[in-house]
């Protein structure tokens, strides 16, 4: 069964180990290794301690996917940036964990925000065009280390709510 919970600082370790799975296991087939590797780093100390930082910044809506007691995604979004900073989910059986990690995520982030920005890799645009974002043009997304990730920039207005509610 899945659950989306807000991430606990303890979860850090499992968001980056399910981020270097992600990126090795979806993104391979549109990137060099050379940009791979420099972009699925995994749970060294600092990227654990910033995650746990992130967690616990009341500026950032931090979300983990579990089935059963495994951490199988996670997303992060920062409404008052208006941006959709990260969603990463590992290879399961489970199936659809995107699109209910993102929804749950929008359910947060549009409270405060008007628009959602992303820099969605080039092979995560179609499952963000799916889910209503719309391309605005080629960017690259600079990593902390400094290399960059060519991307699609994508955006997202608040849909509009229902008269009843």
């Amino acid at each position: 069964m899945l659950t989306i919970r807000p991430a606990r600082p303890s979860d850090a370790t499992a968001m980056m180990h399910v981020h270097r799975e992600a990126i090795l296991s979806k993104a391979a087939g549109h990137y060099p290794q050379s940009t791979l590797d420099a972009w699925a780093v995994g749970a060294t100390p600092d990227r654990v301690a910033r995650v746990g930082k992130q967690i616990t910044d009341p500026e950032f809506i931090v979300l983990v996917a579990e089935a059963g007691d495994e951490v199988i995604g996670y997303g992060v979004a920062v409404p008052s940036h208006q941006q959709l900073r990260a969603l990463y989910v590992k290879p399961n059986a489970i199936g659809r964990v995107g699109c209910a990690l993102l929804s749950e995520l929008e359910k947060h982030a549009f409270r405060a925000a008007e628009v959602l920005t992303c820099d969605a890799s080039l092979n995560a645009a179609g499952f963000y065009g799916a889910n209503g974002y719309t391309e605005q043009g080629r960017t690259d997304h600079v990593l902390s280390s400094g290399a960059s990730v060519p991307c699609i920039r994508m955006k997202k207005v608040r849909p509009a709510t229902s008269p009843n509610g």
